[in-house]
């Protein structure tokens, strides 16, 4: 069973905690706020990702997607929310903000576009980094004052300020493997359709594996058999040109028969959590 559970997370399971410098000021709705060089490295075995049975996508028309690289080669997916900030999940980035940068304004994942320096990593305080699923699974990415601004190719996407009825097509974007069976990111941004599902019928599927859903969450399926995959995480989940969901849970083996899981946008918590630290 923990075997199983191991597959569907989109990123990795760390086993070592990340310290924050005792200095820095947390509270209940905000973040643990590090800087990079104050944060020590936990130790984990990479896997990149993908979304299974997407489309190729230019990034001229969705310019908030951004890929997010640890030592300076692609991991997972970030959105631009601000000038300042994008938007990733916890997970990936918690152990490594020592080798954390933003690379975005290109299609592809690796050539044509701009490298970011990520100054500050923001993770909500009630995220519990020893849990596989955890709850409150989403970071604030810092880069130098308006560094995305005035970019070809790169813009902030509204945040959702209403939830979506179940039943609403969403998509989902990202770099990622188009075939679980070949190493590295796709070779050009990629999205896929998702139709939102309900918490109940999410519940029921992910059930059987031990994995708790809160009211935090979002649920979606997949359209024609697609689906997120190792690595995924962080991917945005766009509704009506809206931000609605950051990605963190796919179905075991990639396969479509779970529905993909998302941080809500509008959650009160996670909202509040993300203007506090950015304003927006």
């Amino acid at each position: 069973m923990k075997q199983e559970i191991g597959l569907v997370i989109l990123c990795l399971f760390y086993s070592n905690v990340v310290s924050a410098n005792g200095n820095e000021k947390a509270t209940a709705e905000a973040a643990v706020l590090v800087k990079a060089e104050n944060v020590t490295e936990a130790e984990a075995a990479a896997q990149s990702g993908r979304i299974i049975n997407g489309f190729a996508s230019d990034i001229a028309n969705y310019p908030f997607a951004i890929s997010v690289r640890r030592d300076g080669q692609f991991y997972c997916g970030g959105t631009v929310i601000s000038a300042s900030y994008a938007l990733t999940a916890a997970t990936p980035v918690y152990p490594y903000r020592n080798s954390i940068t933003l690379y975005g304004g290109s299609t592809s994942a690796n050539s044509g576009g701009v490298l970011f320096k990520v100054l500050m990593i923001a993770v909500h305080l009630l995220f519990n980094p020893n849990d596989r699923v955890s709850d409150y699974n989403i970071a604030i990415l810092t880069v130098p004052a308006n560094a995305f601004g005035g970019r070809r190719n790169i813009a902030p996407i509204p945040l959702a300020s209403a939830e979506v009825a179940i039943g609403t097509k969403c998509t989902v974007f990202g770099w990622g493997r188009t075939n679980a069976n070949l190493p590295g990111p796709a070779n050009a941004l990629r999205s896929a359709d998702m139709v939102i599902s309900s918490g109940a019928t999410c519940a029921r599927a992910w059930g059987p594996l031990s994995v708790q859903l809160t009211s935090n969450m979002i649920c979606a399926k997949g359209v024609r058999g697609a689906d997120l995959c190792i690595g995924d995480y962080g991917n945005a989940l766009v509704c009506r040109g809206k931000l609605n969901g950051i990605a963190f849970l796919a179905s075991p083996g990639c396969d479509n028969t779970r529905d993909s899981v998302y941080m809500r946008i509008t959650e009160y918590n996670i909202r509040r959590f993300i203007r506090s630290q950015t304003g927006v």
